[in-house]
């Protein structure tokens, strides 16, 4: 009996498929790399590579060598495992490579790097970057860039180092329409409140301890003052809501101001206190915005300690994801980077396209406007200790439309028409009526330092 007359043809499909699989078994794809710094990340990123070399060649069938390093000072004594043939202090020297297919960039900063990143992705080369700051400034352009030449920028370690977020959302979580986003984002502040809430102490002699051990940097700035994590907040914006948001509008408020007396109250009203980043869909816009917050003690998020980071998203068919891990260090963000190095050369060595469209058609958005947020508020007013105060500040909670949840009043001051604290909790109520009642509030005679103010958010309780 014959067969339909389309079954010669399926069955020559059928072998044509297995010689290719037959050709490919035992068989070894090499590719060149390139890499643009070589400190404590890039010196990690040489480690894993040698260290896993063999396994990739194995297992994964690619044999990833490394033709050239750019650094400062070839001068500078390097590890054992980095020969002296490959360093150059001329970045051409990597990016004009013949034999580089993929370019590493791991040197920080804004100029030259956005030079050499574009540089690389106009010649077709793909690039594997841990460079935050430049995707959050120039995200647009570089994505661009690469979509326009055919090339790959894989950026899994710009992201909360080890944690494997940005893989997670792009094809994790492409079947979902993602509802919120609350993250842990920076290492270096979670550390600190961590000590704080735990071991109590002030924000000062903690931040010291964090430097000499190493978790934070000499100039902190862009770690407590909250760039770094509105940064990577802005990064997940694209992925995950397919907005690009300038980081500069959205709202951000560091850590300085968090004081032991505030991590006491909110322990004792059932809140840890993190430094999160927050964005969610709202009718008027994407809310987007990272400051300190009360979180629920019994949240994972009021759980996650020291160093660690952790990020919470919600898809509307998923349901809620939890990824948390090391956010910074050489190892976690080696190890991320290489992740990114081994996945653009499988796409490569495939023929696939290497720049995900979903980084590259995004819509260029303002976050919502910061006085429509709308939360529920911590409240530390430090008043003269003489009756009517209470009425006083609830009266004006009230002209501004705000309900007060609890009140915290503490036993009366030693001295006569002395300071004390005063706490309240609001329910939900917009920013703009809180900065107004803050402002009225702060102008009264019995008020005797500025109030104290931290959003709180029960997150997806």
């Amino acid at each position: 009996m014959r067969g339909p007359s389309w079954y010669p043809i399926f069955l020559a499909l059928i072998s044509a498929s297995n010689q290719t699989r037959e050709r490919r078994v035992g068989s070894t794809e090499s590719l060149g790399v390139g890499i643009i710094g070589l400190g404590v990340v890039g010196g990690g990123i040489m480690d894993i590579l040698n260290d896993r070399r063999d396994y990739f060649k194995s297992v994964r069938g690619i044999d990833l060598t490394v033709q050239k390093i750019a650094i400062r000072d070839v001068s500078k004594p390097r590890s054992a495992g980095v020969s002296s043939d490959l360093l150059t202090q001329n970045t051409r020297d990597v990016i004009d490579h013949p034999d580089v297919q993929i370019v590493i960039e791991v040197m920080g900063g804004l100029d030259p790097a956005r030079e050499y990143v574009l540089a690389a992705l106009e010649s077709g080369k793909d690039v594997v970057t841990a460079n935050k700051a430049l995707l959050a400034e120039h995200g647009d352009e570089l994505f661009e860039a690469a979509s326009t030449h055919n090339a790959g920028l894989a950026f899994e370690a710009s992201v909360c180092g080890g944690i494997p977020i940005v893989r997670s959302i792009t094809q994790g979580l492409p079947a979902n329409h993602v509802t919120s986003l609350f993250g842990i984002l920076n290492g270096t502040t979670n550390y600190i409140l961590t000590k704080m809430t735990d071991e109590g102490g002030n924000y000062a002699d903690i931040l010291k301890q964090a430097q000499d051990l190493g978790y934070a940097e000499a100039d902190p700035t862009m770690d407590v003052d909250g760039t770094d994590a509105v940064q990577k907040l802005s990064i997940l914006c694209r992925l995950a809501f397919g907005h690009a948001i300038p980081y500069r509008k959205m709202l951000c408020e560091g850590i300085e101001q968090v004081s032991p007396i505030d991590i006491a109250f909110a322990r004792d009203l059932g809140y840890t206190i993190k430094l999160l980043g927050i964005a969610k869909p709202q009718p008027g816009g994407l809310e987007a915005r990272v400051h300190p917050a009360l979180v629920p003690t019994d949240t994972l998020l009021a759980n996650i300690k020291n160093e660690f980071n952790a990020i919470e998203i919600v898809g509307n068919a998923a349901g809620p994801q939890v990824y948390t891990g090391k956010g910074a260090g050489a190892s976690p963000t080696a190890s991320a980077v290489v992740s990114d190095l081994l996945y653009q050369a499988e796409l490569r060595i495939a023929g696939r396209q290497r720049i995900n469209r979903q980084l590259v058609d995004v819509e260029a958005a303002e976050p919502l406007a910061t006085e429509d947020i709308e939360t529920s508020y911590y409240c530390r007013f430090t008043v003269q200790d003489t009756p009517g105060v209470l009425a006083h500040i609830a009266n004006i909670f009230a002209t501004h439309n705000i309900s007060i949840a609890r009140v915290i009043q503490e036993d009366r001051s030693e001295t006569e028409g002395g300071s004390v604290p005063l706490i309240m909790t609001t329910h939900d109520a917009r920013e703009k009526s809180m900065s107004a009642a803050r402002e009225e509030i702060d102008a009264l005679d019995v008020v005797t330092e500025a109030s104290q103010i931290i959003r709180i958010e029960r997150l997806n309780d």
